[in-house]
């Protein structure tokens, strides 16, 4: 699959590694999207189509697992890669069986997230 043919929808309130990951991502060929809270991520996602959404945990507001199950709930074909920088994922598994398509550790390395990205693409092109 190539890269600029996946539109990212980055999701963390940390605005100096959201915008590292989003320059490495570009750089890349992705088409990447930054915002900086969930209720960005949710207007963004009404008006662009969005493969894959990658969404820190742990943010003021709206959290991560907020904004993922209204993200898959208006757009249940979307991606979904879950990042936290605390350890372990605040969620029980059977409250979001089937929504992600994995969960990382941040800092993660910038080809597992890759990687990550382009499975998640694939199982949407496969579908």
């Amino acid at each position: 699959m190539i890269n600029k043919s996946i539109t990212v929808l980055l999701v963390d309130d940390e605005i100096s590694l959201l915008e590292s990951v989003r320059r490495r991502l570009e750089y890349r060929g992705f088409r990447v999207i930054a915002v900086s809270s969930g209720e960005e991520a949710l207007k963004v996602a009404q008006t662009e189509a969005v493969d894959v959404a990658v969404i820190d945990v742990k943010m003021p507001g709206m959290d991560g697992k907020e904004v993922m199950q209204r993200l898959k709930h208006d757009h249940p074909e979307m991606g979904v890669i879950m990042v936290t920088g605390h350890g372990s994922f605040s969620f029980k598994e059977e409250e979001v069986s089937g929504m992600i398509d994995a969960c990382l550790a941040k800092p993660c390395d910038l080809a597992t997230l890759q990687e990550a990205i382009q499975s998640a693409a694939r199982k949407r092109a496969d579908g």
